[in-house]
């Protein structure tokens, strides 16, 4: 890989690794505020239909999470497969890996249309437990066009992993913000009897739109300017089994744990409905799009984890793994513990967002009670996302599966005890909250015992190959 094919955002990428997990992590950390404010102006406009459309949205989420997971796991399992190979200089195996991605989000695109059309109704009701029918009839209406338009999600999410891989996390950014801005102008439009008057079928379409742009947006840069420094090349095209390996690597795990995390809400979402009915839903699910909100700056330096560790990995420098490890780890923890405690404070004035109509005024003091103590894990979030993250980065995708599978799964038991031997919400809040904490320590933990092996390992092999030169 010659010198001056190297575009900027790929000299940062293989520079000074804390510049590096900067340059990656704000422009990330953007993107995703403008991701989640897609998903808070659906929640939010939404709220003006009434609790059942509120409860609606938290429980279809599970399922649309299933569609993003398949997209993130092949586009991480990409990002780090590119990231590597770009780090050992070999640009043509880095072009090929981003055509594979390309064509096997095509292919799981159709896959899962033919799945969400064949079993949407079955799998709402599965998920959605002892709702009322005109909950259940609400999520199918949010559901359909998002399941006839499954390929726009998928390639968008791709496409912005493909980016972050070569240090391009600006550009991901940009698309991102566009498609926000364009569903928070068109759903009230798409909604409401003032427009089409479409209710959850209009937020669906108007999100629909707005990822549709940013897909197109993408492929321009790619396919059309190509001022990119990855290529793609399809011109007889052939699957190279060890590419796809590496993809799947990394990428089939962190499916699975989008996918258990899904599982995870939709057990959750019974038990809620047994210990609370919709009301207890609609506050779960509610406050966790606040949650994700203020978890986005450990976002945003967890996925410069990614393309940033896998970059050192792929050149074999040990030292610029662990800085910037450690570097993610401080800086995502001490972020998280300022933005806990200012939450904390502000919380009924930030939950007003989806209790401004007066049928949802009264779950105001549930939703404050939960946030407030969700807080509480907000830091220890910020130690297992970049754990999980290096684990991509290193092309140790079970491990990360393992870990995730552990976090979800012990939410569970302490939950279900809470409800059993208590009565009223605030001890399954805590539940949650305990789960986290303990399930991000022990990963944590691990995730440094395996980067002192991996050091060993790079430094033992460089100084073999100085021996043997």
């Amino acid at each position: 890989m010659e010198n001056d094919e190297k575009t900027k955002d790929v000299e940062i990428l293989l520079g000074d690794p804390k510049k590096a997990i900067v340059a990656i992590a704000l422009p990330t950390a953007v993107a995703l505020v403008a991701q989640s404010v897609n998903n808070i102006t659906d929640a939010a406009w939404v709220a003006g239909l009434g609790p059942d459309a509120l409860a609606a949205i938290g429980i279809i989420f599970p399922l649309f999470i299933i569609i993003i997971g398949i997209s993130n796991g092949i586009g991480i399992g990409a990002a780090s497969a590119i990231s590597k190979r770009i780090g050992a200089e070999n640009k043509a195996s880095a072009d090929s890996t981003a055509s594979h991605a390309i064509i096997l989000i095509l292919l799981a695109s159709v896959i899962m249309t033919i799945v969400m059309f064949t079993f949407m109704e079955p799998l709402i009701r599965m998920v959605a437990g002892d709702a009322s029918e005109g909950t259940i009839q609400e999520c199918i209406n949010y559901a359909a066009p998002i399941a006839m338009f499954t390929f726009v999600f998928m390639i968008v999410g791709v496409l912005s992993s493909i980016l972050r891989s070569e240090g391009a996390a600006k550009r991901s950014m940009v698309i991102l913000i566009l498609a926000a801005v364009i569903n928070a102008i068109i759903d009230p439009f798409f909604i409401y009897d003032y427009g089409l008057g479409w209710g959850m079928t209009g937020a669906a379409v108007a999100t629909v739109i707005a990822e549709s742009v940013a897909m197109c947006v993408m492929i321009y840069w790619y396919f059309i300017k190509k001022d990119l420094f990855l290529k793609f090349r399809f011109k007889k095209f052939v699957f190279e089994r060890e590419i796809v390996k590496d993809i799947f690597r990394v990428g089939l795990p962190a499916s699975f744990e989008l996918i258990i995390m899904s599982l995870t809400m939709v057990i959750m979402n019974i038990l809620l409905l047994t210990a609370g009915g919709d009301d207890a839903i609609a506050i779960y699910s509610s406050d966790w799009r606040i949650i994700s909100i203020l978890a986005i700056p450990m976002m945003g330096i967890a996925s410069g984890v990614v393309p940033v560790c896998a970059a050192a990995y792929g050149a074999r420098r040990a030292d610029k793994i662990k800085i910037a490890y450690n570097y993610s780890v401080k800086v995502s923890v001490v972020s998280m513990l300022i933005i806990g405690v200012a939450t904390a404070i502000l919380a009924p004035q930030i939950l007003t967002v989806f209790t401004y109509d007066e049928s949802t005024h009264y779950l105001r003091d549930g939703m404050t009670e939960f946030l407030r103590i969700a807080c509480v894990f907000l830091p220890f979030m910020a130690m297992g996302a970049v754990a999980s993250s290096f684990f991509q980065s290193v092309g140790m995708g079970m491990k990360s599966l393992i870990s995730s599978v552990f976090r979800n799964f012990l939410i569970l038991p302490i939950c279900y005890a809470a409800m059993v031997m208590t009565t009223g919400m605030t001890y399954i809040w805590w539940g949650v909250t305990i789960s986290e904490i303990v399930g991000c320590i022990l990963i944590l933990i691990w995730s440094v015992a395996v980067l002192r092996k991996i050091s060993k390992e790079i430094d033992i092999s460089c100084d073999n190959d100085l021996l043997g030169g």
